[in-house]
């Protein structure tokens, strides 16, 4: 009861102990919980996920009022909670897992144009003879999901969708007239083959074991499953679990349509319009279990505090501004995160107090610190900051290429003259303040050249006016080759 009245009292500061890290933890809990209520709907295990849910709520009310006996039984239950969770949904976890991969490898398939053509109009027009013939059939369109794991028996065969091949298929002479046929994109993968039957006989009714079989794979799969009935002819389509009876080929051609354009999007929907229009009960329900979860696991937490020498960088510094000083080199900063164990990874030299050269002008400027500019990781907040100010004095300079001319002392030997002089670079650019006016030209130390009777190669160093400077430092070396040559 203590730990929840001192949560609760914390609510009020909330705002101040919560990270960036801490969405990104809710919103991953999140996506987890929507993808298990989404499947565990589909499935009919909804019920029993609630139901365990209700237990662990149970036990956190029992823990927030000091219920012994409550919170022992409980804790006995969850003791073996893992092994009851595998054995009670086997299935659905492997679902689970196989929807989280098939969901993050998801790839742009083909558009509803080019699925919609040919090979519908060919699966209409057998489905309307078959109708038409009270000839049972069972046709599968496979989603996202792979359900090979699902069926059994049946014959590969990779062949092109027709109105005279899902005849043959289903007449009653064939052999596999009583099993599913599968089709993925616009192939035929397999036929004959057998599904799994549904539990639901509530959703079933007095429909016979096409319509089990069709509820069957569209509770375990997101794929959509074909009925024509042998007794009456109706058409009926399963799909998320439920099985709806279609009035007529017009309303099968529907349905197919809105399958393939959930599965083959034809134009792609923005992420916001996804998250808006899909299943919004769902996904505020996930928001809120994670919320729940993370403020009564993670917030409790306790924060450590620890104290660091953070060195200052500059961002985006426009070229032609220079820091003339800067005062302090670097500041003292108190990072707070939840455990000891966060620090463990925190490299420290990955931290920094950057500045954004933009707010920087001529001058003398005073820049105050702020959480903001301390780049760390996500998970950590800056507590306190100290000194809270820098005080940086800047000069603005302007561009200026200006050539460069070797400065030569003495004179050859006797008979040998200077026939040649090279100087690389030629030209160098100079940062010159502003207001200033550039030099028009930029002399070496003096080179020596008496009493030569070869040309010289030899590295120099520039001559800068006071007041000039050079953009680059790898412009201070020059090379100067002095051709030699007798007169």
């Amino acid at each position: 009861m203590g730990t929840f009245l001192a949560n609760i009292y914390s609510i009020g500061n909330l705002a101040r102990n919560i990270y960036i890290a801490d969405f990104v933890d809710v919103a991953i809990i999140a996506l987890l919980i929507y993808s298990a209520i989404v499947l565990f709907k589909q499935t009919r295990s909804l019920p029993i996920f609630i139901g365990i849910g209700m237990l662990i709520a149970l036990y956190a009310i029992a823990q927030v009022f000091n219920l012994y006996l409550t919170s022992l039984a409980l804790q006995a239950f969850f003791g073996v909670f893992l092994i009851v969770l595998v054995v009670v949904f086997q299935q659905e976890l492997r679902r689970f897992f196989e929807f989280i991969a098939a969901w993050s490898t998801r790839q742009r398939h083909k558009n509803t144009t080019e699925l919609a053509s040919e090979p519908m109009q060919e699966i209409l027009r057998a489905c309307a003879q078959l109708a038409n013939k009270q000839i049972g059939a069972l046709i599968v369109f496979t989603g996202r999901e792979h359900i090979d794991r699902h069926t059994e028996g049946g014959k590969p065969l990779d062949g092109i969708i027709s109105e005279e091949l899902l005849l043959s298929i289903f007449d009653p002479d064939s052999p596999g007239h009583d099993g599913a046929v599968i089709i993925n994109k616009d192939r035929i993968v397999q036929f004959g083959a057998h599904l799994p039957l549904s539990h639901n006989f509530k959703e079933i009714g007095k429909r016979g074991t096409r319509h089990s079989a069709a509820l069957g794979i569209a509770e375990q799969s997101d794929g959509l499953a074909i009925v024509v009935s042998e007794e009456r002819g109706a058409l009926s389509a399963a799909h998320k679990g439920k099985l709806t009876t279609l009035n007529g080929i017009d309303e099968l051609e529907r349905c197919m349509k809105e399958f393939l354009r959930e599965h083959s999007p034809e134009t792609t929907e923005l992420l916001w319009e996804r998250i808006l229009k899909r299943n919004s009960a769902e996904k505020i329900i996930a928001i809120g279990l994670a919320s729940v979860l993370w403020f009564f696991v993670s917030y409790p937490a306790e924060t450590v505090s620890r104290e660091f020498a953070v060195p200052i960088g500059y961002r985006d510094l426009p070229q032609t501004t220079l820091i003339e000083n800067v005062s302090p080199k670097e500041f003292t900063v108190t990072l707070a995160g939840r455990g000891e164990r966060i620090f463990e990874l925190l490299d420290p030299q990955a931290l920094k107090v950057t500045i954004d050269g933009k707010a920087i002008s001529a001058g003398t400027n005073v820049l105050r610190i702020t959480e903001s500019m301390i780049t760390r990781p996500l998970n950590f907040s800056a507590t306190k900051i100290s000194p809270s100010e820098a005080r940086i004095v800047a000069k603005q300079f302007s561009l200026a290429s200006v050539p460069v001319e070797a400065t030569l002392v003495g004179t050859p030997a006797r008979g040998f003259r200077v026939e040649s002089v090279a100087v690389a670079p030629s030209t160098i650019t100079l940062l010159v303040p502003e207001g200033s006016e550039s030099p028009e030209k930029i002399l070496t130390k003096p080179i020596n050249i008496t009493g030569l009777r070869d040309s010289l190669t030899q590295e120099t160093q520039l001559v800068l006016p006071l007041s000039a400077r050079l953009h680059q430092e790898t412009d201070e070396t020059i090379t100067v080759t002095i051709s030699i040559v007798p007169r």
